[in-house]
Parts: C-alpha cells; sequence; structure tokens
C-alpha cells in the first residue's frame, strides 16, 4: 500500500472514531434566561391598598414569568419622597413608581393634570370609564410624547381624596379659612388649598404624622384607607368626606429599563400592571367601607358633605385656570357616562 493510500485510509479511521465518540454525545443546551431584577417604589405602609396593588403586580410579574423576572418593592417612602422617587424612574435607578396624577403634569405628562381637577369626577364608575376610554389612553401616550424619560403603562384607584383634621372638625368650606393643609407639592393641588381658603403646606408624606402630631399642620387630605393604614387618626381624629379630588395614580416605568427589556418582556410587565390596577380596583370599595368602620370604632369623627355645590363653586377659578389648555379633554370627561 502507497503512503498516499495509508494516509487516506488512517483519515478515513480518525474520522469514524470521531463520529463514534461525539454520537452518544448530548447536543449543547441553550443558555438559561438570565434572571431580571426589577425594583418597584411607593410611598404608602404595607397595609395600604396602594401597597397591595404594588404586591400583586409583583406576584402577576412572577406567575408570567415563571420566576425569571423579580419585582422588588420598596414600601413607606423608603427611597424617597415622590419627586425624589420619580426622578429616579427618569434617571433608569428605578423601574417602576406609582405616582398622583398631579404631580406627573410637572414632570412633562401635562395632561394627566385633567385627572387631578378638582370634583371633575362624578363617582368611581365615571373614573373608569374615563381610564378605560380614549381620554385615558391618551393621556397614557402624553409620557413618551413629552420626552418625560417615563413610559405610563396602567392606573391605580386609590379613591376619592378627603380632609383630615387634628382639632377641627370640617362641616363648610368656611371652617377651612386660615387652616395650615399639608399637600404634595404639586401647583394644582396648591391652588385648590388656597381656592378652598386654607393655607397650602408643602411637606414630605413621611412626615406628616409627625408634623400633625406636633401642630405643625392643622390637616392634609388623603384617601381614607391611606388615613387608616398610616395611623393619622391617631393624631388628627376628624375627618371630612368632601371627594375634592378623585385623582388616580398612574403606574410609570423608566424609559430606560424598557429599552433593556425584549418587546415579549415588556409586554408581560405592562399587561401586569394592567391587571394588578383591576384587582386594586375590585378591592378597593370593600377597602373604603371596612376603613370607615374600623375608624369610626377607634372614635374618628367623620363628617359627610351631602351637597358638595358650595365647594365646587370655591375651586372653579382652579378648573378655569388648569383646565382651560385642555377644554377638550375637559368636555370628553364631562360627556363620559
Amino acid at each position: 500500500m502507497s503512503r498516499t493510500k495509508m494516509l487516506a485510509v488512517l483519515l478515513v479511521l480518525v474520522f469514524m472514531v470521531t463520529l463514534v465518540g461525539c454520537g452518544t454525545a448530548e447536543p449543547p443546551k441553550p443558555a438559561a434566561p438570565s434572571k431580571i431584577v426589577l425594583k418597584w417604589g411607593e410611598q404608602n405602609a404595607p397595609t395600604d391598598i396602594m401597597a397591595e396593588g404594588a404586591m400583586e403586580f409583583a406576584k402577576i410579574v412572577k406567575e408570567k414569568s415563571n420566576g425569571r423576572i423579580e419585582i422588588e418593592v420598596y414600601l413607606s417612602s423608603q427611597l424617597g419622597d415622590e419627586k425624589t422617587q420619580i426622578q429616579s424612574v427618569q434617571m433608569g435607578a428605578l423601574d417602576f413608581f406609582r405616582a398622583n396624577a398631579n404631580i406627573t403634569a410637572e414632570f412633562g405628562a401635562d395632561k394627566s393634570n385633567v385627572l387631578a381637577l378638582p370634583y371633575i369626577f362624578r363617582n368611581r364608575d365615571h373614573l373608569w370609564n374615563v381610564l378605560n376610554g380614549p381620554v385615558g389612553k391618551e393621556i397614557l401616550e402624553n409620557f413618551k410624547e413629552k420626552n418625560t424619560k417615563m413610559l405610563g403603562i396602567a392606573y391605580f384607584d386609590e379613591g376619592p381624596r378627603h380632609f383630615l383634621m387634628r382639632a377641627k372638625q370640617v362641616k363648610t368650606v368656611e371652617d377651612l379659612k386660615g387652616l395650615k393643609i399639608r399637600v404634595g407639592q404639586t401647583a394644582i393641588m396648591m391652588d385648590t388649598i388656597r381656592a378652598l381658603g386654607a393655607s397650602p403646606t408643602p411637606i414630605s408624606y413621611a412626615e406628616l404624622y409627625s408634623s400633625l402630631q406636633s401642630g405643625v399642620v392643622d390637616g392634609a387630605e388623603n384617601p381614607i384607607t391611606a388615613y387608616l393604614n398610616n395611623k393619622f387618626f391617631e393624631v388628627a381624629k376628624y375627618y371630612t368626606l368632601d371627594g375634592h379630588v378623585f385623582s388616580p395614580s398612574i403606574i410609570v416605568m423608566s424609559e430606560a429599563t424598557a429599552k433593556k427589556l425584549s418587546p415579549e418582556d415588556l409586554k408581560l410587565v405592562t399587561d401586569a400592571a394592567v391587571e394588578a390596577g383591576q384587582r386594586v380596583r375590585k378591592s378597593v370599595e370593600k377597602r373604603e367601607a371596612d376603613a370607615a368602620a374600623a375608624l369610626k370604632e377607634k372614635g374618628t369623627i367623620i363628617t359627610d358633605i351631602p351637597d358638595k355645590k358650595p365647594w365646587q363653586d370655591a375651586v372653579k377659578s382652579v378648573v378655569d385656570k388648569y383646565g382651560a389648555p385642555y377644554k377638550k379633554l375637559v368636555d370628553q370627561i364631562q360627556n363620559t357616562k
């Protein structure tokens, strides 16, 4: 056998041995998808309905992603006050935050101001008919249109906001005259308080309990569930059901976070936020009724305001001022059944 033929035979034998050796080997497995950990910020205490919504969101995301995406929820203003956390979302340091509609306008999403107009919603059904319709969609899209570095992805229903007072029962608009009322640092809410004759005092939500306790402020405004769960009734036993704002919360997501996610994962977390909002809606009315009953047992003086016309008349200038640039949206809201 020639040298050339011997080499050819050897090459064939080596090739056959290689095939035999590889025949039992398993094909390489694809790399497992890496785990994604995202952060959600919330101002309220763990027992609050908004905290419940955040935890529901985390639960839904974990289930839908089979544990691949984890949401870490930071409650009780652990990550700073409202403005600090929104800024963190804009910078990409925080992935999600539940923001009050009356503050997101100050961060560029100006159309959300219409949701914070005093007495614009008749009741909860009216609110959700608006949010689930063209107006709600347009307001969420406004975040991207105005390059806020955030995406508006869903709504949470925290319930109507009412007044709480440390030392005075408020039955009429006149009863508010001269009182110092804690508000968030938003122009529309500060003007609303001024129009009602009180003095707006913007302080951190985390400092509200001690500020009521020490008399730095005479009162504040909060949904009834937050009033109970943050134990404000301990230092402010008067609660007036005027419902001056039925402002929904807007779930904002960092644009930087959205860009890092695959289209499938982005849809997953967005859908989860909407679903969590629906679950909150189903439970909030019962939570409000339970809160009212619990507060009465604790000695809270709850005052209803059956005729809100004097209150609405007092804030007409605020509605005119902040609603004028968005007259079409305001009209759509008012015409929604």
